[in-house]
């Protein structure tokens, strides 16, 4: 073999070897609902279960698109069971991905506290009942805090792993899970190169 073409390939193996793997963290899309202002407990808790199954609408698809390398080139996406997750992934990719769903990957669920007669912000509402769930181990139907954050770390090695062998991982999921996931890739060496906050069609982008 010639040596000139001898050292083409060995310059492309070596490009392709030394290639960052990159995982993409999105944010779903606005969901379709009116949010209270001032209001009880219970009607937070109502405009949580009402948000879990609203559709989303989506108006800037190419802005979060052009965030990520070749989106074309896109053929699995990694996705929450969620509604919202569901339909902003299907919008953004035109239904031409395989949607690899998982529990996982739904957003953190925790019980609104309850305080009668005392009238919140619904933001509140839900900020304090979040940092409740986060710092107490109290008795509820659903996993705590620390078994999503365990359940989410073991998790995350199926999406290191596709990253690595694909060159990239796409995921659609929530704010919150958002936050915690980067916290627990991090902590297996991936750093963030693109931060992009968790306001919706947020993109952020981690590389190792």
């Amino acid at each position: 073999m010639p040596k000139f073409y001898l050292f083409i390939i060995l310059l492309s193996l070596s490009i392709n070897s030394s290639a960052q793997s990159k995982i993409y963290l999105i944010r779903h899309a606005a969901v379709q609902i009116e949010k209270p202002g001032w209001c009880t407990a219970q009607t937070a808790h109502n405009y949580r279960e009402e948000y879990q199954i609203n559709s989303v609408k989506i108006n800037n698809a190419k802005a979060a698109l052009d965030k990520i390398d070749n989106p074309a080139t896109i053929d699995t996406v990694f996705c929450s069971p969620l509604v919202r997750a569901v339909e902003t992934a299907n919008v953004l990719f035109n239904n031409q991905v395989e949607l690899k769903i998982n529990n996982n990957l739904k957003e953190l669920d925790y019980d609104v506290i309850k305080f009668p007669f005392l009238r919140l912000p619904v933001r509140v509402w839900h900020t304090i009942s979040l940092l409740k769930w986060m710092k107490c181990n109290f008795q509820s139907k659903k996993p705590t805090y620390k078994q999503r954050k365990q359940s989410l770390k073991e998790y995350s090695d199926e999406v290191i792993t596709y990253a690595e062998t694909h060159g990239k991982s796409v995921i659609v999921a929530h704010g919150v899970l958002n936050r915690e996931l980067i916290k627990v890739l991090k902590k297996k060496g991936w750093k963030l190169e693109h931060k992009d906050g968790y306001k919706n069609l947020s993109v952020n982008c981690l590389v190792k």
